[in-house]
């Protein structure tokens, strides 16, 4: 505006000139026409004139006005989408040792935390009947035995009757059988471990009775060595998750996190549930306990070599989903518009089925506010 005023200063300067020559001409007779047409040809020149200068100092004065960002390139890589589910840590062999025949608990050998091996015994029931019954079929069977042993020495001289003889086996066979029983249903009254494992449980108490198949009655003995995690899935994904498929595994309680392959896939579906059970072996580990919480994120869809942003890059407007990239332009950097189309989800990223390609150059900060040709500054 200074400037202005300046020029508007010299343009009243040389009207005031010619004005003065004019009139100093006194007597001298002036061609008003030509005058005057010589001065609006100066005037004319002057606005243009004007009008340069202003130009000229508009463009010098201009501050390019540019956007700070900051972009991150787009590269194609594998894109794998996780299905996450809760399940729980089981043992492979979980048992519950029990009685095998009614009687009371009279002795408990181990403890919660014990390590024990096949057919150890870990508690036994009363079998004082039977032990007495094994005394007195052990003194009969001495009896026997003499009767028989005499009985035979006659019979091969052939003193005596065939019957005698017969009668006398049998007696002493009889007894055998007795003992036998006897030994048999004492060993019964002895609770064994049928695995080797950890005891887990101990849901017994001397005096108590117990009998076979009775709830809440035995011991549990868990194998550590042989764990999986169980879980449910929807009927919904039976198409997509099959034996064999990648899936992380989370056990937040032991802070532990492992990468397998799911083991096992049920061919039914439960009809109440409308579900269908998975199956994940774990590695042993001391750190893993049977009933612990686990989460499955199994991958339900991989695609190689495809596209992904972070999912809050991308923007809605009435025409759809899009991105902004940076683009150069001659000397200049823009943001550019891109309208693209999404797929699947994993985790904070998004799949990007067409819009990009790769090695474009997505702005991921500063792009709130942005319009499609603003001239950007790349951080």
């Amino acid at each position: 505006m200074q400037l202005k005023k300046i020029h508007m200063k010299k343009v009243l300067s040389l009207l005031i000139i010619v004005s003065l020559f004019a009139m100093s001409c006194g007597g001298k007779k002036v061609d008003k026409n030509a005058e005057l047409a010589e001065l609006k040809k100066q005037q004319s020149e002057i606005s243009q004139k004007i009008k340069d200068i202003e130009k000229e100092l508009g463009s010098q004065n201009k501050v390019s006005k540019q956007i700070l960002v900051s972009v991150d390139t787009i590269v194609e890589k594998t894109f794998i989408h996780y299905l996450s589910i809760q399940g729980s840590v089981d043992a492979t062999e979980n048992v519950i040792a029990n009685a095998k025949m009614p009687g009371t608990v009279t002795k408990i050998l181990v403890k919660e935390g014990a390590v024990v091996k096949t057919g150890q015994v870990i508690a036994s029931t009363d079998a004082s009947a039977m032990l007495s019954g094994l005394e007195e079929a052990k003194t009969g069977l001495a009896f026997a035995t003499n009767i028989y042993e005499k009985q035979k020495k006659l019979w091969d001289q052939k003193i005596g009757t065939e019957f005698q003889y017969l009668q006398a086996k049998n007696s002493k066979e009889q007894a055998e059988k007795r003992i036998a029983t006897l030994n048999e249903q004492i060993e019964m009254s002895q609770i064994v471990s049928p695995i080797n494992g950890v005891v887990d449980e101990v849901m017994l108490k001397i005096g108590q009775p117990a009998s076979p198949g009775m709830p809440g009655n035995g011991i549990r003995i868990v194998n550590l060595g042989s764990l999986k995690v169980k879980a449910d899935v929807a009927e919904t994904y039976s198409k997509y998750i099959k034996a064999g498929n990648e899936v992380i595994v989370e056990l937040p309680d032991a802070e532990k996190t492992l990468k397998t392959t799911i083991s096992y896939v049920s061919k039914s579906i439960n009809n109440l549930t409308r579900t269908f059970n998975v199956e994940v072996l774990l590695p042993s580990s001391a750190d893993y306990q049977a009933n612990m919480m686990a989460i499955l994120k199994i991958a339900d869809y991989k695609a190689a070599n495809t596209l992904s942003v972070p999912v809050n890059l991308v923007q809605n407007s009435d025409e759809g989903e899009y991105i902004f990239i940076a683009s150069k332009e001659g000397n200049k950097t823009i943001a550019k518009k891109k309208k693209i189309k999404t797929g699947k989800l994993s985790g904070n990223d998004i799949e990007v089925l067409s819009g990009i390609q790769n090695n474009d150059l997505v702005i991921s900060v500063g792009f709130q506010g942005l319009n499609d040709g603003d001239e950007i500054l790349v951080k």
